[in-house]
C-alpha cells in the first residue's frame, strides 16, 4: 500500500523526536502493509523563516534510508510536505521552499478547521492555476464539510482529491470523526486513505490495513484498495493519469 501522508521524519515537526522513533514508525508501517510512504512534514511560512526545510527533509530521508538498509526495513520513502494553506503557499512552491509529493505536481494541502468553503475553493483554484493537482488533507476535520459533506462534490468535479485519515474511519479518533469519515467513504467523497502517522509519542501510528477493511465493508474491496494503491500511485506520477 502507498501512504501519501506521514510525519515519519524525525526532528522536523511534531513527528518522532529522534531516529529511533522514526524507525519504530517504519517497522509499524511495514507491519501494516505499507510499502511506500511519502514524508510530509508540516510546512507553512512561519516555520520556514531562516531555515531550509527542504534540505533537512532530504537529509532526514537519506539518514533513514541508510538505517533501513542496516535494519532490513523494506519501506520506500518519498519526499513531500503537508502545506498549510495561506496566501504565500503558491509562491513558496514556485520558489522551492515547500515540496509537492515526490516528482509529481500533486500538493498535499492542509486547511484550518474553521475555513469557509468559498475561501477553500479560492485557495484550491490558486494552486490549480499554478499547475498543481490538489489533494486536501483530512477533510473530516473541516467544520463546513462535517455540516454538509456533499458540498465537496463540485470540487471533486473540478479535479480536487480528498484524503481521509485512516484512524478516523476505524473510530480511533472518536465517534464524531468516525461518523463523518464513514459518510465521506459511503458517498465516495474521499479518494485516498492515508495514515497521517506521527509516532508513538502522540499515539498516532499507521492503521491503513484496518481502515481498508472498514472501507471494503462500505464500498467494496476493489474501491477500498484503490484508495491505497492505484489512486495514490496515479497522484505520485509525474504525468496526470487519474
Amino acid at each position: 500500500m502507498i501512504d501519501l501522508h506521514s510525519h515519519i521524519l524525525f526532528g522536523i515537526d511534531d513527528g518522532p523526536p529522534d531516529i529511533a522513533g522514526s524507525l519504530e514508525l517504519a517497522h509499524a508501517a511495514v507491519a501494516d502493509g505499507i510499502t511506500t510512504m511519502v514524508c510530509t512534514p508540516h510546512a507553512r511560512a512561519a516555520y520556514l523563516a531562516g531555515n531550509n526545510r527542504v534540505t533537512l527533509i532530504h537529509e532526514r530521508i537519506a539518514a533513514l534510508r541508510a538505517a533501513f538498509v542496516a535494519e532490513g526495513i523494506a519501506l520506500q520513502l518519498i519526499p513531500g510536505t503537508e502545506i498549510y494553506a495561506e496566501p504565500e503557499s503558491v509562491e513558496l512552491l514556485r520558489q522551492g521552499f515547500v515540496l509537492p509529493l515526490g516528482a509529481s505536481r500533486t500538493v498535499l494541502i492542509e486547511f484550518p478547521a474553521n475555513i469557509l468553503l468559498n475561501t477553500l475553493e479560492q485557495m484550491v483554484f490558486a494552486f490549480q492555476l499554478a499547475g498543481y493537482r490538489v489533494l486536501v488533507a483530512h477533510p473530516e476535520r473541516i467544520q463546513a464539510v462535517r455540516q454538509a459533506p456533499d458540498l465537496l462534490t463540485p470540487l471533486i468535479n473540478r479535479g480536487v482529491f480528498f484524503q481521509l485519515t485512516a484512524e478516523a474511519l476505524i473510530g480511533a479518533q472518536g465517534e464524531r470523526m468516525h461518523i463523518i469519515a464513514t459518510t465521506l467513504v459511503q458517498q465516495r467523497l474521499v479518494q485516498v486513505l492515508a495514515s497521517d502517522s506521527h509516532g508513538t509519542h502522540l499515539d498516532r501510528m499507521p492503521a491503513l490495513r484496518p481502515a481498508v477493511a472498514r472501507a471494503s465493508a462500505l464500498i467494496g474491496e476493489a474501491a477500498a484498495l484503490a484508495m491505497v494503491q492505484s489512486t495514490p500511485a496515479a497522484l505520485l506520477a509525474p504525468a496526470y493519469i487519474v
